[in-house]
Order: C-alpha cells, then structure tokens, then sequence
C-alpha cells in the first residue's frame, strides 16, 4: 500500500494537447515499466509497437521523431500513454493520468504565483469559536490555512472509507489546530486571557472542553503516534496523559466528568501489523437492492479486512488527567461510535460485526448498539436487532440520543408498522438503570428526521421531507404534541432561527422558564439583519432580544452563564470579529487584523439583473485594483442550485454581505492579477421536487447567458474575453456551459464529473436512476458531448479525490475523450489531493496554472504592480 519513493519529489501531472494532434509525444515521471509486445489493435490498425522490455517511462519521449515507432497514428499513441502512465503511481490507490505534452514538468517544479497572490492564499484566517456557556469562556481556535505537502504525501491505507494513516494512527488529513486562545468574562465584562500554543511541530485536532470548562483536551499530531494533551485553563498549563489512544475513527477521547475521560485505545495484545501479501479483489453481493455511489477506499480484498482490524480495532477505557488508565473489559472491538450520557454516566457504544461490505465504507457496516453502564464498568443492555437488511442500508434503532440527566434516560427511532397498516415512526426511551422494558414516547404517521430534549428535558423533532425540502417542527408538551413551525428549508426570508445551545452550536437547546433562544440571519430583500428572539413553546410567541446594527453582518452564537450574548460582527470590508453584548454594551473579545490587506483596493459590489423569463439574479461582482480603462478580461466562478419555487430562487443568501471567503485556491486571486471576477452569479434550476435537472441544460445556459450580458452591457467587459469556471457541480455545469453555449471563450472544471452514467443512482438533487432517466443521464453529462466543445478547457483535479461522485477517472476519462475529437485541453492531476485541495504547493501550484491559462486564452490582463 506504501507508495514506492524514487529520490525525486512528487509533481504534478499535467497532460495537454492543442487542437493540432502532435503523435508520440509522451511525458512521464521517470520509473521502470513493463511495456508489452506484440501489436496493438483497434477497429482500424495503425501500426506495431516495438519490442519493448524494461523502460524509463521519462525515456517514452518523442519515440516517432527517434525513429522507435512507426506508422502510429493518434489512437495507438493514445494507447501508448495509456500503457506507460499506468506504471506511474501519484500514491496508493491512485494512478497517474495520461501526460501528452511536452515539455515535461521537471520533479518539484511547481508553480507560485505573484508575491501578493502567495500571501493572499497563504494568510491565516480568523481564529474559530469554541464556546463553553456554563464557565463563560471562548475558546478561540486558530487553524493552519494551508497543509505542507510533506504531509500530504505521507503514505496512507485506504481502508473502508478511511485514508488512514499507519503512522499517526489518524485518518484526518484536513488543517489542523495550531494555536489556542481562552477568554474567560465576568459578569462585569472583564477578559481573562490564556494562550494554548503547542509545541513546535505539534498540531491539534478533536479541541473540546471538559463538562466544568476548565480544561481542554484535544489530540497532538506530529510524525509519531498522536497522543491525547491536556490544557488546563486556569493554570495555563499544558500535559501530555500517556496512554495509547486509538484516534484512527476520529475523535478518540470523550469527557465522563470534570477530571476524567473516556477514551478508545489500543487493545493491549494488538502487536504488529500483520505482514500481508494482497490478494485478488473479490467482491460479492448476495442480491436484494443496494443502490450506492461509487465511494473510494473501500476494503478490496481479505488483506484490507485483516489490516482495518488490525488499525481500527479498540478498547474502551477510562483515562485520569494524571494519566492512570482503567480498561472496560468486553468492550474491545471495532468500536465505530461512542456517545456518552451528559451525566458521564452511561455511554452508548456503536460495534461494526461482521461481514464487511466491499462496496460501501464502514458508516454503512451493520452494527450493535450496546448501553454501558460507566460506574459499574458493564454492558447493562444490548439494543434489539430487527432482521439485518441487506449491507450499507440503515438499520433501526437510528439515531439514538441522551437526554440531559440525571437519570439517564436513551432515545432512538424506529419505523414500525401499524394494525392499519400505515408507517410510522416511534421515538422509544430506556430508562437507567436499563432493566425494564423501554417505553413510547412519540408515536406519529409524521417522520422523525431530528430530535433531542432541551436543557430542561422537552422533548422536539424535525419531520423533513428532503425531495420536496420542506420541515415541520414540533414539541412534545404535557403528553401531547404540538406544532411549532413549518416551512421551506429553501426560504431564506421566513427562516425563524437556529436553537442557541450550550456550547454555540452543539450542545442541547437552551430552555429557560418554558423559552428556548432563536438566532437567525434575518435575511431579507434589503439584506441580513441578524437577530435573537425568545419564543415560547407553549404559546408560540416570540420576543425579540437583539437585532444587528445595520450595515453589517452580526449573528448571535451563543449565550454565556454570565449574561453575555456572544456574536461575530463582519461586513464586506471588516473580517470578522467577536463581541460581548448585554444590552447596550458592546466588548470587542477577540480583535482581528484584516488577514487580506491584498484585497483591500479591490473593488466589490452586489449587482441584480434578469435572465429572458424574468427570474431576478444576482452575483457579486469584483474589479481589480487600478484597473484600465475599458472592458477586462473577465472569470464567471459559477455553482448552480436547485429550487422548487421561483420566489425562494430569487431570494439574497448571506454570502454576498460577508468578508472575503478565501480557501484553497481561491478564485478572488484573479483580480490581484487584473482580472474581473462575477463571482457565484445565482444560477438557480427551478423545477418540481425531484424533476428539476429535466429543466436542468436549458436554465443553466439562459443563467449563464444573462449573467454575460450584464457584464457586457455595463462596460466591464468584452463577449469575446469570458472564461467560466466552478468547482464540483460547478466544474461539470462549466463542461456543459462549453458544450451547449457559445458564451465563454474558455473553461476551468475542478473536480467535477462529467459522465453521469458513472453515478447511476443519483447526483445534487437528483434522485432518479440511469436506469429510470437514461437519457437525462446522458443529455446532462459532458462527456456525451465531447464533440460539441471548442474552446479550450484546463481541467484540475485531485489523485486521491474520494468524494463518491468525482472519482479521479471523471476527468481522466473526459480528457481522453476531448483529445479524440480535438479540442485544446490540459490536465492537472495533484498528488494526493483530494476534493478540497489542502497542499500548500498544490494550491499555489493551481492558481498559477489558472492565471497562466487566462493569459493564454483571453489574453494578458493590466495587474498591478509586484502582481
């Protein structure tokens, strides 16, 4: 599983080809490769290919002009790449893509951008929140932009969903934490400040409070096994609790009281790894329906099964802060989920069992729920199993939940039948000590979708309807249920609010004297007022606690014990930045320098404009710094969404009122370069629940063509200097864009998919399979049109990209087809990147690709000095 170092450092892999076919031009990185003999066939015949044996594939270049190969035409030079690239690995489980241009990419060679455009993509940003209301203290967490791709390349084990990585012994391969900052407030609004800053070298991941907020636990990352560290706050003193956690599920450790945790750690007879040989990629299905996507990573054959027991078996133990252990006997296996009672006194705990599926990951493996009782060290109740139903279903009881105790009372949800023969669903309790039977609590035709109990023990769900995006809400009063609120998860103007809970957004919902706290945008045509209200469950009347000052964007996170409301001022012009409120009084927490100087010249406004059947559309439109007179190259940055109503469609999101988001390589980088930048343009799909993408090609363009017209019309700039560009869904609308319009003079697709027969059983909003709509799957996917593009297209994409519809071969596969009918192209694969590209080489690398290609097909843009 461990990629093969040749002493050179990794690179991207870029394959290109312009609109003249150039045969036997090959580049690959160099590596020994076995190249069979004999001839090469297709439909036609078009030559013989030598008698190669062991080869440099770097040597595979220019063979025609050398005279090794004659009498090839383009689909056996295809062929050729094809061969030699699959003896190139970019890391497990990946494979490079075809290169056909040269000159080759020298090993470590990758781009950087413009001074300015590094610091833009490289800046920290704004530290993250992490409240804790009872001990009336703000955590604030500050995380790396950016990932050294020392890191990235570290070699992993792609096993049941997980990239796991042996030896850390995580599967997190995201920023991670590298500094902390504690604010502590009195009732009297003084600031206590300590500073968290790890140890060189170390990072933090899985930051949580202790239940009394004195302490902060999180995991240490560095290039040994992770190791479970301790903050106490009041000291401000950092500890290292020796014992041998088990990180490789994720969070591994969990607070059962003020000095204690729960954690998983490593069996004490584990070993070593079993030295294995791999096997033949087996798998098998029983029958009975099994719709899935085509997730990666997955267990392929009996040595992955041996190996993810090996990593990812556990044993339950507590841990003292001074670092004794005591293990839970007969809790050890692969213990995917761990959820402890509020009281520390119970903990629910999620066991996979076999057999292990080999076509969907481990969140999808059957499993048993067993209730553990922590004071007496015992499994006290093991949850009924309905008949198993076929591998990566759900299976019931679902979702279980704690209330707030004590006593410790367990909730989950069933589906059952009724004597009429109708569905429903039944949220079912146990009660400590888990003897007797459980109880009903709610039983209702409506689906239980979400549920919990306040601080105060009301109980509430959510019945979601996700085709038709629609959500009631209800709580349980008395002994009987009542309804709260219903609406439109697409409405943006009635949203009432999310529930404050004690620790911001996780937590259970603050209940005070029979009110809960609701916090919302209060979005409207005018813009966001964000907003707290208290409402009352009994009679549904709501009174408003605070509105934001006008000309920014202010939410409420949280309330502390204190009486402080803590809420996160920004506009388009000033970052974010904490406050404590109490009536009048407002206290800068955390003051925040602006962590984009660059942007600062750059001009940003919210334009409106119509397309041809009157839908109101809107995008937010940037100009670069000290721009020339007349109109500028210009990038549409696109991602379209789906709505079941036109007025929902033509409602303003909170986005266009905020600070710049800069992640990865972010498209605002343009405009440092010269360029204009009509940034997330709404581009809604507007149809009936579930029917949407029938409308899906002729509303993508008639968007995208009133989105050029404004910005042609205004002056900004020319019809024929428009690039469009996206990400994902955005990257396969930009593929279509090319193929169906003649708008852009180029695209840039990241990440995207391209034939929609590959993920047959749905996409976005799509839930119909190929085999229902096999000719939507077909008219909607760019690859099927391969033939119809003519401008020049720079597709980007990740090695290891494991987001179960963006599979790498996507774009491998569309490339292939755009050289066959000729269309200017270029490929950019980064190793070891996946959906989001983290790598700091690998974002600076992309974004002085995507300059380098605007200037190529649009021409060169006026940038600013040093830009």
């Amino acid at each position: 599983m461990e990629r093969q170092r040749s002493g050179l450092e990794p690179n991207p892999i870029i394959g290109a080809v312009s609109s003249q076919w150039r045969p036997g031009r090959v580049v690959l990185r160099s590596r020994p490769c076995e190249l069979p003999q004999g001839r090469w066939k297709s439909r036609k015949s078009y030559g013989s290919t030598p008698r190669f044996m062991t080869v440099q594939a770097a040597e595979i270049i220019n063979l025609a002009e050398r005279g090794a190969v004659r009498g090839l035409g383009p689909f056996a030079m295809l062929v050729l790449s094809m061969v030699a690239t699959a003896c190139v690995a970019t890391g497990p489980r990946a494979s490079a893509p075809d290169a056909l241009h040269a000159p080759a990419l020298p090993a470590a060679e990758y781009k950087t951008p413009a001074a300015p455009i590094v610091d833009l993509l490289t800046a920290t940003r704004p530290a993250e929140p992490l409240l804790h209301a009872g001990a009336s203290r703000v955590a604030l967490l500050t995380r790396e932009p950016l990932i050294p791709l020392a890191r990235l390349e570290r070699p992993f084990l792609g096993l049941a969903g997980y990239r796991f990585d042996p030896v850390t012994g995580t599967s997190n391969r995201d920023p991670l934490v590298s500094r902390v900052e504690v604010v502590t407030l009195d009732g009297d609004g003084q600031m206590a400040r300590v500073v968290w800053q790890p140890a060189a070298e170390v990072l933090l991941d899985h930051v949580q409070f202790s239940p009394d907020g004195r302490y902060l636990s999180a995991t240490a990352i560095t290039d040994s096994p992770a190791r479970l560290v301790v903050f106490d706050v009041d000291e401000a003193r950092e500890s290292v609790v020796p014992v041998p956690i088990n990180a490789a599920w994720g969070t591994p450790c969990w607070w059962v009281g003020p000095e204690g945790l729960l954690c998983r750690v490593v069996p004490e007879h584990q070993g070593a790894p079993p030295e294995l040989i791999s096997g033949p990629r087996i798998i098998e299905h029983p029958g009975g329906r099994l719709p899935t996507r085509t997730y990666s990573n997955l267990i392929e054959n009996a040595r992955d099964e041996v190996l993810f027991s090996h990593y990812f078996t556990s044993e339950l133990a507590f841990v003292d802060l001074d670092g004794a252990l005591r293990r839970l006997r007969g809790s050890e296996g692969l213990v995917a989920r761990v959820r402890v009672a509020p009281d520390g006194s119970s903990a629910v705990v999620s066991r996979l069992v076999p057999p292990f599926s080999r076509v969907v990951p481990a969140r999808r493996f059957p499993h048993v729920d067993e209730v553990w009782d922590l004071a007496a060290g015992v499994r006290a109740h093991a949850l009924p199993r309905g008949t198993p139903p076929p591998a990566g279903f759900p299976v019931e009881p679902r979702a279980l939940r704690w209330r707030p105790g004590p006593p410790a009372v367990l909730g989950w949800i069933e589906t059952q039948t009724g004597a009429d023969g109708t569905r429903q669903s039944v949220w079912r309790v146990l009660d400590a000590p888990f003897t007797a039977p459980a109880r009903d609590l709610v039983r209702t035709s409506h689906s239980i979708d979400r549920f919990d109990w306040t601080t105060a023990g009301t109980p509430f769900f959510a019945s979601e309807s996700k085709r038709k995006m629609h959500v009631d809400a209800y709580v349980v009063l008395g002994g009987s249920l009542h309804a709260i609120w219903s609406g439109s998860t697409q409405d943006l103007y009635g949203n009432p609010g999310r529930a404050l809970r004690t620790r911001g957004t996780a937590g259970q919902v603050y209940e005070v004297d029979g009110r809960i706290f609701l916090a919302g945008d209060g979005l409207s045509p005018a813009g966001p007022e964000p907003f707290l209200d208290s409402f009352e469950l009994s009679t549904l009347e709501t009174r408003r606690l605070f509105t934001s000052t006008a000309g920014g964007y202010e939410p409420v996170l949280g309330l502390l014990a204190t009486g402080w409301l803590i809420t996160s001022h920004e506009s388009e012009t000033d970052p974010p930045t904490l406050y404590a409120r109490r009536g009048d009084v407002a206290l800068p927490v955390h003051p925040v320098v602006d962590p984009f100087p660059q942007l600062a010249a750059v001009e940003r406004r919210l334009v409106e404009y119509r397309r041809k059947d009157g839908v109101r559309l809107e995008a937010t439109l940037y100009l670069p710094p000290e721009a020339a007179d007349g109109p500028l190259p210009t990038l549409v940055w696109i991602y379209p969404y789906e709505f079941v109503d036109r007025q929902f469609a033509e409602q303003s999101g909170v986005r266009r009122f905020r600070f710049h988001a800069v992640k990865g390589p972010s498209p605002l980088a343009v405009t440092l370069a010269g360029y204009a930048l009509l940034l997330s343009p709404t581009m809604p799909i507007i149809g009936e629940p579930g029917e949407a993408n029938d409308q899906y090609l002729t509303q993508l363009a008639a968007n995208a063509a009133a989105a050029v017209q404004y910005v042609v019309d205004e002056g900004i700039t020319d019809p024929d200097r428009v690039a469009i560009a996206g990400r994902s869904y955005g990257a396969f609308s930009t593929a279509n864009l090319l193929a169906h319009t003649d708008l852009f003079r180029t695209g840039i697709a990241i990440s995207g998919a391209y034939n929609r027969t590959l993920t047959p059983f749905g996409f976005q909003r799509e839930y119909r399979s190929f085999w229902k709509e096999s000719s939507l799957y077909a008219r909607i996917s760019p690859f099927f049109e391969a033939d119809r593009i003519d401008e020049p297209l720079l597709l980007i994409h990740g090695a290891a990209d494991q987001n179960a519809g963006t599979r790498p071969s996507q774009a491998r596969r569309f490339f292939h087809a755009l050289v066959g009918n000729g269309v200017p192209v270029r490929y950019l694969e980064l190793p070891y990147e996946g959906h989001h590209y983290w790598g700091r080489e690998s974002v600076l690398h992309i974004t002085a690709e995507i300059l380098d290609w605007l200037k190529r097909t649009l021409g060169p843009a006026s940038a600013p000095e040093g830009a």
